[in-house]
């Protein structure tokens, strides 16, 4: 089952998952017809065993960073972190789940995606909300500081999944670090016009 994922994930990030058919999979993966829908019982089965299982549990990491009792700047490393991890552990995955994001509006897969989006920005949200009470930033920033944070996790992620960058393991440190330079209240940094 776990090889006939890898190589729907595959085509399905460089086909694109409505340009893909079952033949194609059971082909690359060397496999009968049979044996997928066995496992999966149908393309639409796969292609949620590829995201929504393997997301759920990145919403389920995420929700015990964001709820553990840290400090609210190793908190918001570790959310990112997690976020890369779950990019190094498959790519292609990764490379299919951005399509999902990233595809045609009104595409019948991104429904795949919906409660595990809400939830994941919820884990970030709560992470930034660590900031502002730790008197880190302002409580009027969250909102721009969350939009920030997802901007640093797409944009990391996107040069690491379609254009080689790594994604090393002090990454999200360095990331966050650099955010909150410019969100940090501590700091008397003001924007020029």
């Amino acid at each position: 089952a776990r090889h006939i994922a890898r190589v729907a994930a595959r085509l399905f990030a460089t086909q694109g998952y409505a340009a893909t058919s079952v033949r194609e999979i059971v082909e690359g993966a060397q496999v009968a017809k049979p044996t997928l829908y066995y496992y999966f019982r149908s393309k639409e089965g796969l292609a949620k065993a590829l995201v929504t299982v393997p997301l759920g549990n990145l919403v389920l990491r995420l929700e015990q960073i964001a709820t553990a009792e840290k400090d609210p700047v190793r908190c918001l490393e570790e959310l990112l972190e997690a976020h890369f991890e779950f990019c190094r552990e498959d790519p292609d995955r990764g490379r299919f789940i951005f399509a999902l994001i990233f595809g045609p509006p009104g595409e019948t897969t991104t429904h795949f995606l919906d409660c595990e989006k809400q939830d994941m920005n919820h884990w970030v949200e709560l992470g930034i909300r660590r900031l502002a009470e730790a008197r880190i930033i302002r409580k009027e920033r969250i909102a721009t500081c969350c939009t920030f944070f997802r901007g640093l996790m797409i944009i990391s992620t996107l040069d690491f999944l379609y254009g080689d960058k790594p994604l090393g393991k002090n990454l999200a440190r360095k990331l966050v670090g650099e955010m909150l330079s410019g969100f940090d209240e501590r700091k008397s940094f003001q924007p020029t016009d």
